[in-house]
C-alpha cells in the first residue's frame, strides 16, 4: 500500500519539527553544561558525552537510511577504542 500525498507531507512535517526541538534541546543542554560545571570537576566531561550521544542518536534516527550511518560510525569508533560505552 502506497502512502498518500497528504500523509507524506504531514509525516515530512512532523519529522522537521522533531529536529527542530531535537537541536533546541541540544542547546538548551550545553547552556546546562556551561552552568554546572562549577559543581563538580568532572561533571564537564561526563555531560559533553551525553551531549555528543544524544546528538550522535538524533542524527542517526533522522537518517534516511533508518540509522545504518549511526551503527557504522559507532562500530568504527568502538573498533579503534575511541569509546567504551555505547551511546
Amino acid at each position: 500500500m502506497a502512502i498518500r500525498e497528504p500523509d507524506l507531507v504531514r509525516l515530512r512535517e512532523r519529522v522537521t519539527a522533531t529536529i527542530r526541538r531535537g537541536t533546541d534541546l541540544l542547546v538548551d543542554l550545553k547552556s546546562l553544561v556551561a552552568r554546572l560545571c562549577g559543581y563538580d570537576a568532572s561533571l564537564p566531561d561526563r555531560l559533553q558525552q551525553l551531549i555528543e550521544g544524544l546528538a550522535d542518536l538524533v542524527a542517526g534516527l533522522t537518517a534516511s537510511d533508518g540509522g545504518e550511518a549511526w551503527v557504522r560510525q559507532h562500530v568504527a569508533r568502538l573498533e579503534a577504542g575511541e569509546e567504551t560505552d555505547a551511546a
